[in-house]
């Protein structure tokens, strides 16, 4: 009998588009969304440069968010070689098998980045593996539905060019059944909700788009797509 794989849902948070991850977690789980370990920490390097913190998107998340957190325990703060090391034991600890994040595309160049950056030497991972694209497998099978196309637009979910919204919180509001849920963008608390979109993709018992990076997967359900500009994590279109 094959071995069930197992997989590592990873988010980051960053400075701007271009890199500098500051907040990066993880959870191992089972593609039933039965979650084993997690992990999240902010990168010390950068969570600490106030110069570049000020020009993070979500700025303010580091007095309404993020102050809490370190206070309660919920996230820690370390080098960036440090939570290499960690998230490399984990992934050997637990025999990951694929690696997920919702734009997987954009999370591994980030951390590819940051890793320059930072000076680290080597890969981040100690093997290669599987990559999915969680945002890749939505598309292709909850959001394409047409039971979802009719909700993104009573309920408004369309992007300025006439785009049905894809992004994870669009994915998520669908999957749990909450239209007015809202992301939270810190890594851990969008890690766990991408592990519940994964665990409903495969519910669906389609092909799973292993390795499909950076396949611009909201065409999929906007087949005559307008010409938006994306953002990660509210992603536009």
């Amino acid at each position: 009998m094959n071995k069930a794989k197992t997989f590592l849902v990873l988010d980051t948070e960053t400075v701007g588009l271009e890199g500098h991850v500051y907040d990066m977690g993880w959870a191992i789980c089972n593609k039933r969304g039965e979650v084993l370990h997690t992990r999240n920490h902010l990168v010390r390097e950068n969570f600490t440069n106030p110069k570049r913190m000020m020009g993070a998107f979500y700025a303010g998340k580091m007095f309404s968010h993020y102050a809490d957190m370190l206070q309660a325990g919920t996230v820690t703060m370390l080098p960036w070689a440090e939570i290499c090391a960690l998230l490399a034991a984990d992934f050997d600890a637990f025999g990951v098998d694929v690696v997920c994040a919702y734009n997987a595309g954009f999370d591994l160049r980030v951390i590819r980045q940051t890793h320059a950056d930072l000076g680290g030497t080597g890969k981040v991972l100690p093997r290669a593996c599987d990559v999915l694209d969680i945002w890749q497998f939505a598309c292709e099978t909850k959001l394409s539905q047409k039971q979802y196309r009719n909700l993104a637009t009573a309920q408004g979910w369309v992007s300025p060019a006439g785009n049905i919204k894809t992004g994870a919180e669009f994915a998520y509001r669908f999957v749990g059944g909450d239209w007015a849920f809202v992301e939270d963008h810190t890594a851990l608390s969008d890690v766990l909700i991408e592990v519940a979109i994964m665990a409903e993709c495969f519910r669906q018992k389609k092909a799973v788009p292993y390795n499909v990076v950076n396949g611009q997967p909201w065409r999929i359900v906007n087949k005559n797509a307008g010409d938006d500009a994306h953002i990660h994590g509210s992603m536009v279109a």
